[in-house]
């Protein structure tokens, strides 16, 4: 079962650390029930080289793909390897909020915050065993870029879904506009650095990276929003 979160899901509603009326969180809770019971996650990940050809800064060559971005570029500075990595919440959540969507649209809204917060949560768990796994080795592991942060092409989903084999290792599959189906699904890089090689521009989270100042779910504080990262 994923861990929940309460107060993220407030946060992908829009509340940002506001708490909304005890009904809206009684909807939750009725919304997280179902989707627990619906949700099949599942998980792939390969460990890939880096190469950085010289006659450009910002092109990058992870085993069979080669990509242009320098917000991926500066993500992955120092690393030699990365992870690339699928996950998704399975079919079983896009199904509940097709059927919300016609029966209780709130529902719907309330369905597609909790998907938001339990993907996250998935790949953060995920995330933490790679960490586990190369902090034995000596390495560190940068916080995972996905395809549509900061400059990264969404284009580059096409050779992300051949080099892991989505459609047969966790049935996911694009669709001509490079959405993916199940719709509940990331993939992402999370860059193998020198456990001593983590500098103030490589530590940051993916909010950071990203750099979409007008994001409505974005962690990073603006003037006026009532948002704070914890500890802050």
């Amino acid at each position: 079962m994923i861990p929940i979160d309460e107060k993220e899901i407030y946060r992908y509603l829009g509340y940002g650390a506001a708490v909304p009326s005890e009904e809206v969180q009684q909807r939750i809770r009725e919304c997280v029930s179902r989707l627990q019971k619906e949700v099949q996650p599942a998980f792939v990940c390969r460990r890939l080289p880096i190469v950085r050809p010289e006659d450009s800064t910002d092109t990058l060559k992870i085993g069979e793909l080669t990509i242009q971005s320098h917000a991926l570029s500066r993500n992955l500075e120092g690393c030699r390897e990365t992870f690339l990595f699928g996950a998704t919440l399975g079919i079983g959540p896009d199904r509940l909020i097709r059927r919300a969507q016609v029966n209780a649209i709130a529902d719907a809204a309330i369905c597609q915050a909790v998907c938001a917060q339990m993907i996250e949560t998935y790949c953060d768990e995920r995330n933490e065993e790679l960490r586990r796994k190369v902090h034995g080795e000596g390495f560190s592991l940068r916080p995972r870029f996905s395809p549509g942060y900061g400059d990264c092409p969404l284009s580059a989903q096409r050779d992300i879904s051949a080099a892991l084999s989505l459609p047969k290792s966790i049935g996911v599959f694009l669709t001509d506009s490079l959405l993916m189906v199940p719709s509940k699904s990331v993939t992402a890089f999370a860059g193998i650095a020198p456990a001593a090689d983590i500098s103030p521009g490589n530590s940051q989270d993916s909010c950071e990276a990203c750099g979409k100042a007008d994001c409505l779910y974005s962690r990073i504080p603006t003037r006026g929003s009532r948002y704070r990262k914890p500890g802050k």
